[in-house]
């Protein structure tokens, strides 16, 4: 990860993210980010702050998404991610590299995410974006209606 010439030391690994229903596509992101990082921090989005970037609330609670994130045995720390804006994050807790999805390369919010950054000195890097899996495909795989049939059905 580090060039030959950068300093030495640990690299801390910051993946944020929602977590909601979490699926493949959290998982290859979180083992990728492992491998490129010495630690590895997972910001979870509040259930308010989602509901504000996403005009729905979560289907798992914060505190089970943090369970959930917590028990995966390459993750060494979860904590609670409160705004779009990173940089508060990274002053809350400070972090090499930020991790995110390829779904943002080349877009307005990972050219502005990546200026945040740079502002506090660390970088963004992009890992690939698992495009059979995500939560938005699960949402609408899973409609109401299904759920009202299965309470019509008695399962």
């Amino acid at each position: 990860m580090r060039e030959p010439t950068e300093p030495k030391g640990p690299i801390t690994g910051y993946v944020p993210g929602g977590f909601d229903m979490f699926h493949m596509g959290h998982l290859n992101i979180l083992r990728a980010a492992r491998q490129r990082c010495d630690r590895l921090v997972v910001g979870v989005t509040t259930d308010e702050a989602l509901e504000r970037m996403k005009g729905r609330p979560p289907v798992i609670p914060l505190k089970e998404r943090c369970d959930l994130v917590s028990a995966l045995r390459f993750v060494d720390a979860v904590v609670v991610d409160l705004d779009q804006d990173k940089r508060l994050a990274w002053r809350l807790q400070p972090f090499d590299v930020l991790f995110k999805g390829d779904d943002w390369k080349g877009t307005a919010k990972g050219a502005r995410l990546e200026a945040e950054m740079a502002e506090v000195g660390a970088v963004v890097v992009y890992l690939p974006y698992t495009p059979s899996t995500s939560s938005t495909k699960l949402r609408r795989f899973i409609s109401p209606e299904d759920f009202d049939d299965e309470i019509e059905e008695g399962r």
